[in-house]
């Protein structure tokens, strides 16, 4: 047989078929219109994910991004007064581009403080000038994962400090620690070091509002030791300040104004000048201006400024108003700057807030023209 007959007597006896094509157009009827059905779905809950419709899509759970640190402002406070045992450190009281200070004290009867030392504080990417650490140095240990050194200092008749220490916290700044006459043993440095924290920056604030400035001129640092004394530093527009002050030099009145309140409400603060962190009575930086105001009204004074020489500081010249009848404000100078300039100062300041309450205060960025900001 032939294979073409075999072929033919298969399709012959081949079972009936179990579709016909009737089945087969009929089938693929169905099928489209089921296509059509879930692409309109599909359609339908893309619509309905676009406006929203949480019972028809559970959006994913996402976590709440992480918000950057805080930016600080250039004359922010970095850190904050703390205790440890007997001792205590106050809150910044210089606060400047370069550095910040606080006092040290310790307390001898409760409410009485006596002066022990001072911190100096310089953010990351302060360079600190100061001459002593070029001194010789001793190992300290660790503190808060850092290595950290002692200094010995040579005393003289202005410096009568013992020793200092230095170390480095963890974002990158640096603090330089004074013990004055032995006052604080190396231990109790250590102490106090291992208790520092950086803290959340906050703006130093001044009592008064200045709508005029020197354009040249920019705002350098302040000082908020004492509520009732601020003051605020103005140099000339340079690289750097040209300065910085260091915690070697004593200022036990920071100190015992803890213990003496009292202390700040004189009617003519001690110390309304440049600088009172430093020994002496130097004046302001070359070209530079402080300005100052006396939370005590001093009769015979107006808001016409009164420019006289102060004889409290070698060749030095200030102007003070009274823009009410509760506050003087001192503009105060070398003769380097021109009358005419500290003059126009004094006129533009006003006081600002309530007197023993600095959060009713403008910040230092606020208190003075756009034009003397320093950007950090």
């Amino acid at each position: 047989m032939k294979l073409s007959d075999l072929l033919e007597t298969a399709r012959e006896d081949a079972p009936a078929a179990r579709y016909t094509v009737d089945d087969v157009v009929a089938a693929g009827r169905r099928r489209k219109r089921r296509r059509n059905t879930g692409w309109a779905i599909a359609a339908l809950l893309a619509v309905f994910a676009a406006i929203g419709v949480p019972q028809l899509v559970a959006r994913p759970s996402v976590p709440p991004a992480t918000p950057p640190p805080p930016r600080s402002g250039s004359l922010d406070l970095l850190f904050s007064g703390y205790r440890s045992g007997d001792l205590r450190v106050g809150d910044p009281e210089w606060v400047s581009l370069t550095n910040q200070l606080a006092s040290i004290g310790r307390e001898v009867s409760p409410g009485v403080y006596r002066s022990v030392g001072r911190i100096a504080f310089y953010p990351a990417g302060s360079l600190a000038q100061t001459s002593w650490l070029g001194g010789p140095m001793e190992p300290a240990g660790v503190i808060n994962g850092h290595a950290a050194n002692f200094i010995t200092v040579s005393r003289n008749a202005l410096v009568k400090d013992t020793s200092l220490l230095t170390w480095k916290n963890a974002d990158g700044s640096m603090v330089l620690m004074a013990a004055h006459e032995n006052r604080l043993s190396r231990a109790e440095m250590v102490r106090l070091a291992t208790a520092f924290r950086v803290t959340a920056p906050r703006p130093a604030r001044l009592p008064f509002a200045i709508s005029w400035m020197p354009p040249t001129m920019r705002l350098v640092a302040v000082d908020v030791s004492r509520p009732e004394a601020a003051t605020a530093l103005v140099t000339p527009a340079r690289d750097g300040i040209g300065f910085e002050l260091e915690p070697v030099y004593e200022q036990a009145a920071f100190v015992d104004a803890w213990s003496d309140p009292a202390l700040n409400s004189a009617p003519r603060p001690i110390g309304l000048s440049f600088p009172r962190s430093t020994p002496g009575k130097a004046s302001a930086p070359s070209g530079g201006i402080v300005i100052g105001v006396q939370r005590g009204f001093v009769p015979g004074t107006g808001p016409t400024p009164d420019c006289a020489e102060f004889t409290l500081q070698f060749h030095a010249r200030q102007c003070v108003a009274a823009p009410d009848a509760t506050s003087n404000v001192v503009a105060r100078a070398g003769y380097d700057v021109p009358v005419a300039d500290l003059e126009r100062v004094a006129t533009a300041a006003r006081t600002v807030g309530v007197i023993n309450d600095p959060e009713t205060w403008p910040t230092a960025r606020e208190a003075l023209p756009a034009s003397a900001w320093v950007e950090r």
